[in-house]
């Protein structure tokens, strides 16, 4: 048993900055679709979960969904995003369904991770890449 969901746990989102103790909280409802993601397609790995403000890619980056902050919808502070592996075409691929059917309406793409998040201040319906 984990504690934010039957598979995920809070340190497996928590900020990895070191100048923190990782306790920022994170969006519910997108562990929820996160936990149906696993469902559907088997162990996942987080490799980047809440960045909390000391976190060097916040600084550079303090809009980004994976910042806490407060929607107005209902979650209060937290996170609205994780990075997740995605080694390989095909399980890029199956990830990427199972996001989609999870509800996930806000995905980048990289060559070896996944974005995913629900942050409702950002544009839905849209995919990026990070290829250059």
């Amino acid at each position: 048993m984990s504690d934010l969901t039957r598979h995920f746990s809070q340190s497996e989102v928590a900020c990895k900055c070191g100048r923190c103790r990782g306790g920022a909280k994170i969006s519910p409802d997108l562990m929820d679709k996160l936990q149906q993601m696993r469902d559907a397609v088997g162990p996942i790995r987080i490799t980047s979960g809440v960045r909390c403000r000391k976190h060097t890619e916040s600084r550079t980056r303090p809009t980004s969904s994976h910042v806490p902050n407060d929607l107005g919808d209902g979650e209060g502070r937290c996170g609205h995003a994780v990075d997740i592996a995605a080694v390989g075409s095909g399980r890029r691929f199956r990830l990427l369904d199972a996001a989609l059917a999870a509800g996930f309406v806000r995905v980048g793409i990289g060559s070896s991770f996944l974005h995913l998040d629900n942050d409702l201040s950002k544009s839905q319906g849209v995919a990026w890449d990070y290829y250059k």
